[in-house]
């Protein structure tokens, strides 16, 4: 179980570090500001950040290990911030409540990894059994679940308004299927995050316990595939989106 889980989340890694080079490649020359969020989430947070974190955890040499995860844990709340900032930027234009909910998210998850830092500063691999850090823990899960939320959500809210053009003709079949696309792998990492988040708040562990473990291990290679069909999609898929649109603008 743990094996399988470790090679769906290194495939996420690898899927999101590719992925949020490509963004950025593509938006700087032109400052497309939503692109350049989104890519560097993708890069910073899942890409970089998460395994420092958990290679920074194992090392047998302390310093080395500790300014991994420490460097790992500034790179997951940049990322996430970005992510945070996209959805309000992209999804909620101009208002002021979503600039906001993405500045306390932020927020949040800045004090949460903070308190996370310091047990692993005192007591390494052991400061999960600390209060503190589990409550740590549980809240940067669950902002990041209820910032997956978001955009699983706003996904479907334009994946549906996607499909009313379309009754008038005007909807684009391979923009509405990356919206419903976009829904499913907010709701995948959704249900993962609370998952984990309802483990440790319950008092177990969600590194070893089967149900967080499964759940992190599925949306892994879930949204592994979702990101290249949503970043990167085979010609062939596109084309099949192209001749049959109801069947991309229908929602899940």
């Amino acid at each position: 179980m743990h094996l399988f889980a470790f090679v769906c989340v290194g495939l996420y890694t690898v899927m999101s570090a590719t992925v949020g080079v490509r963004l950025i490649k593509r938006a700087i020359p032109n400052r497309h500001v939503p692109e350049i969020l989104m890519g560097t989430a993708y890069l910073l947070a899942p890409g970089l950040g998460y395994p420092m974190v958990v290679i920074g955890s194992a090392l047998p040499e302390r310093t080395a290990g500790l300014l991994m995860f420490c460097a790992g844990q500034v790179l997951i709340v940049m990322g996430c911030t970005c992510f945070f900032f996209f959805n309000a930027r992209v999804f909620r234009p101009g208002v002021v409540y979503a600039q906001a909910a993405a500045a306390l998210g932020a927020i949040l998850l800045a004090i949460a990894a903070s308190e996370i830092t310091r047990g692993q500063l005192a007591l390494g691999a052991g400061s999960i059994g600390l209060a503190s850090v589990s409550a740590a823990s549980v809240t940067m899960l669950t902002v990041l679940g209820l910032a997956y939320g978001w955009t699983a959500y706003e996904g479907f809210r334009h994946n549906r308004m996607m499909r009313r053009r379309a009754a008038v003709g005007l909807g684009d079949s391979v923009v509405a299927n990356r919206f419903l696309l976009w829904a499913i792998a907010g709701s995948v990492q959704f249900v993962s995050d609370l998952v984990a988040a309802h483990s440790l708040q319950m008092g177990g562990n969600m590194t070893v316990d089967v149900g967080p473990v499964l759940a992190t291990a599925l949306a892994g290679v879930c949204n592994s595939a979702l990101l290249v069909l949503i970043f990167m999609p085979p010609a062939r898929y596109v084309r099949w989106l192209l001749r049959d649109p109801q069947g991309a603008l229908a929602p899940s």
